[in-house]
């Protein structure tokens, strides 16, 4: 593995989802609304401030709209971006992590997962899991932000798991590897309640 320093992290941004729950594409959805950024944006924005060398947009539903944003947000934010299209969107958002990981190169050490219908998740909790990784300086690590004893999203997943998630398919995520290799599961203390957060329904978002 290369150095702490020199260690490649890219940041996947899961929003291939079709959002049948909300009826239409909360990626889109704006918070606070009517005229706050994007979901999309605020979670390009996370994956930016976890020190991400390249942020990997994985697109399904919306797709156009989608890479449209995404292109526009990494030009204003001078970050490295690419997005790749899974054309199994449908089917589950373990396609979606297949196809983010199947995008990186033999060079990255790890990769760092992120939700795109997690509005309030602090810019911090991104960069304690980047942080807590280089100092493991282990592939073979998987890494939780913790709240209130409970974990949550995002997750890192060393090179060592890549294989594995690159074969994911359905709508199980990487929760079977996480099974399979507790010996590996590392847990940190975030001050984020929001990494319990999601939206999936209008209702949710109107909670906020």
């Amino acid at each position: 593995m290369n150095s702490k320093v020199d260690a490649k992290i890219i940041a996947i941004v899961l929003a291939a989802g079709a959002a049948r729950r909300f009826g239409r594409p909360k990626q889109l959805e704006r918070w606070p609304a009517p005229a706050g950024p994007t979901f999309l944006e605020r979670a390009l924005a996370n994956a930016q401030a976890a020190g991400a060398n390249e942020i990997i947009l994985v697109t399904g539903n919306a797709a156009v709209q989608i890479e449209a944003i995404g292109r526009d947000w990494a030009q204003g934010a001078d970050q490295n971006y690419r997005a790749v299209f899974n054309p199994h969107w449908q089917a589950g958002q373990g396609f979606s992590v297949a196809a983010g990981v199947q995008a990186l190169g033999p060079e990255v050490a790890a990769a760092v997962f992120f939700l795109a219908d997690q509005p309030r998740l602090a810019p911090t909790t991104g960069a304690a899991l980047v942080a807590a990784f280089k100092a493991a300086n282990d592939e073979n690590a998987i890494i939780f932000p913790m709240y209130g004893g409970k974990r949550g999203n995002p997750v890192l997943f060393g090179r060592a798991h890549f294989a594995a998630l690159a074969r994911l398919e359905g709508d199980v995520g990487g929760r079977a590897i996480v099974k399979a290799h507790p010996e590996y599961v590392r847990e940190i203390e975030v001050a984020d309640p929001a990494i319990h957060e999601d939206i999936d329904t209008p209702q949710d978002l109107s909670n906020l």
